[in-house]
């Protein structure tokens, strides 16, 4: 098989967390004139995630499906997939090394209670969740014994980052794993984006031309209780997904359904019954990784 009939895998991974950045830096990267990333983001292929309402989830299961992604990307030096769901699937590191050994891994980290809280605000938002951010919600869901994106929330399991990061670090190395932490890409854009462009091999001067201080993805509130309904209705998520074109998606969905508002406030019960959950697993990541990381506690 010679080169040009050759299947092209992403040769780089944006693998999470949900809620922690990775919307902004990818994209950032898709600006980049060496970088490949598709308009699909999160294609979900490698974690094989089986959503009990499909029409939540968008994702891709079939090989060649995926595979078309990349199609036109044959001249681009870094070519990646931002799919959040391939930090927190066990498997999906070993699907990865499989068909990318080489593979450069980019996981965006963010104080997990933070993150937490940006979650179910999202989920809210699209009608997925009617409860308030409580004790309650987040016990219950914790203690689901069937897990997975499009099952449960996973509103604390998502936070508990050292199994997540020592099993990329296990299968791709020190070397191919780039971790980074989402209150650098907020207050340090530029030195954060050169150490992506070193870790992806890539010109970082392009980064210096890119208006930096535009907020992707950022907390808003819904406009009432028909946009709720309408974000979480299966016609309206298959008529976005199949007839409208992503960057058409993208602004319907944050000036049609979203409105600017004021973000609102953990509990404190809550915040404290998170940080207990989540205070030994920052210390055995820190451990691991030879350093601490204040940020990962940035609202505590």
């Amino acid at each position: 098989m010679n080169n040009a009939s050759k299947p092209i895998w992403p040769n780089f991974f944006i693998t999470g967390t949900v809620k922690g950045g990775t919307t902004s830096l990818y994209r950032h990267l898709q600006k980049h004139p060496d970088v490949f990333l598709p308009a699909f983001k999160e294609p979900h292929y490698f974690a094989r995630i089986q959503p009990k309402n499909r029409h939540l989830i968008e994702h891709i299961t079939d090989e060649n499906t995926y595979l078309n992604l990349y199609r036109n990307s044959r001249t681009f030096t870094a070519v990646g997939d931002a799919s959040t769901s391939n930090l927190w699937c066990r498997k999906a590191p070993e699907r990865i090394h499989a068909v990318a050994p080489h593979a450069r891994i980019i996981i965006l980290l963010r104080d997990p209670i933070s993150r937490a809280h940006s979650h179910y605000l999202m989920e809210f938002r699209e009608g997925l969740v009617n409860q308030s951010f409580s004790v309650d919600l987040l016990h219950n869901d914790f203690s689901q014994s069937r897990k997975g994106l499009g099952i449960s929330h996973m509103y604390v399991d998502l936070g508990l980052y050292y199994e997540q990061v020592r099993r990329y670090l296990q299968i791709f190395g020190k070397d191919q794993v780039l971790i980074l932490q989402f209150d650098d890409l907020v207050q340090e854009p530029s030195l954060t984006l050169k150490k992506v462009a070193a870790h992806l091999h890539i010109d970082p001067k392009p980064f210096q031309e890119l208006d930096l201080s535009e907020i992707h993805n950022g907390f808003k509130a819904p406009r009432n209780n028909w946009a709720r309904r309408c974000a979480a209705s299966p016609a309206a998520r298959w008529i976005g997904y199949h007839l409208i074109p992503r960057n058409l998606q993208w602004w319907l969905y944050q000036n049609m359904i979203l409105k600017s508002a004021a973000k609102p406030q953990v509990e404190p019960n809550v915040r404290q019954y998170l940080q207990d959950i989540y205070t030994p697993d920052i210390e055995k990541l820190e451990a691991l990784l030879e350093h601490k990381m204040p940020t990962l506690r940035s609202s505590w």
